[in-house]
């Protein structure tokens, strides 16, 4: 649905059918702020020029829904060849996005590759075995570029230590299928991957960061305002909730640090509590209760800023930092 599609509600509680169709449009809403534009930019020359890059930052800054971008733009398709005068169909990949799970060892990364490839047998066999289908499969399916996210997930998470056969697998894997890949991963963690092989560090000189927004200068202000500006145009509302204007915006920016996936969670919970209480647009009272659902975990001394009064960022963020001192976090 496009925002224009959602009636008025003056007062009447959304429908739970309607509020579905509306949380989803909310889902759905991906931003290419000049950051996101310029990684995206990042991935299009890696395809072009088949070169590699790792794009490291923090959790929940938008890598993950960059990647997802820029794969649905080189959607899966049926493509014919012929071999031997039969005319062959098959599925064509050209962008193969992978999500590792969490410790994940090289004969999980190649039985996943296989099974988005469409291979039947993606669960059988040895690491060898799969990982030489998965190097014919790459071939066939006319993949032409790899891009794994969530690379830290090659550190095993009880010792902490890099998994020096995964990143030797990783590298080898590199030089046999000679296809450019981009990695995505937490930077603390995915540079001990590249630390751990050197040749696998030199293949990958370019390393930009996607960390969250700024809130430091007029410059990066501008910045977050633009991209709140952008969201509530796309929220599903009847009417604008100017969640821009710079006494909301200040407040947004404490409650989330700038970073995209809370931002998320925080319009998801506020947006839902005030369509059921029939609004026709988002106000500071529903952000107080989304943002009242949000689990921070690591922020034990943050306080709910929607509540209706004059507010100032560096004073709460310096109370916050007092209080974690004090308390001895």
């Amino acid at each position: 649905m496009k925002k224009e599609d959602f009636p008025r509600l003056s007062g009447k509680p959304v429908e739970e059918i309607d509020l579905r169709l509306r949380l989803e449009h909310l889902d759905q809403i991906v931003v290419h702020h000049r950051k996101f534009n310029e990684l995206y930019e990042v991935i299009k020359d890696c395809h072009n020029f088949k070169k590699g890059a790792a794009i490291l930052g923090d959790t929940g800054t938008g890598k993950s829904t960059l990647f997802k971008t820029y794969e649905k733009n080189f959607p899966k398709e049926n493509r014919t060849k012929i071999i031997n005068s039969h005319t062959i169909i098959y599925t064509a990949t050209p962008v193969l996005l992978l999500e590792l799970d969490s410790n994940s060892k090289p004969q999980n990364v190649a039985s996943k590759m296989l099974q988005k490839l469409g291979d039947p047998l993606y669960n059988q066999g040895t690491e060898k075995i799969l990982t030489a289908r998965l190097k014919q499969y790459l071939l066939t399916t006319d993949v032409e570029l790899l891009i794994i996210d969530e690379l830290q997930h090659l550190i095993d998470t009880d010792t902490q230590r890099v998994i020096r056969k995964a990143a030797d697998w990783l590298k080898q894997l590199l030089n046999d299928v000679n296809l450019p890949i981009v990695f995505g991963g937490i930077k603390e963690d995915a540079i001990n991957i590249f630390n751990s092989n050197r040749q696998l560090d030199e293949r990958f000189p370019c390393k930009p960061d996607f960390f969250g927004f700024q809130y430091n200068s007029e410059e990066n202000i501008r910045e977050f305002r633009g991209f709140l500006k952008s969201i509530d145009l796309q929220l599903p509302f009847a009417d604008k909730s100017k969640i821009f204007d710079p006494y909301l915006a200040e407040k947004i920016y404490y409650a989330t640090l700038g970073i995209s996936r809370t931002l998320n969670h925080l319009l998801h919970h506020s947006i839902k509590y005030a369509l059921r209480a029939g609004k026709d647009r988002l106000e500071e009272s529903d952000l107080e209760y989304g943002f009242s659902l949000l689990y921070l975990k690591t922020r034990p001394k943050v306080i709910n800023p929607f509540d209706g009064k004059v507010f100032d960022l560096k004073v709460a963020l310096d109370k916050e930092k007092r209080k974690n001192k004090l308390d001895g976090y």
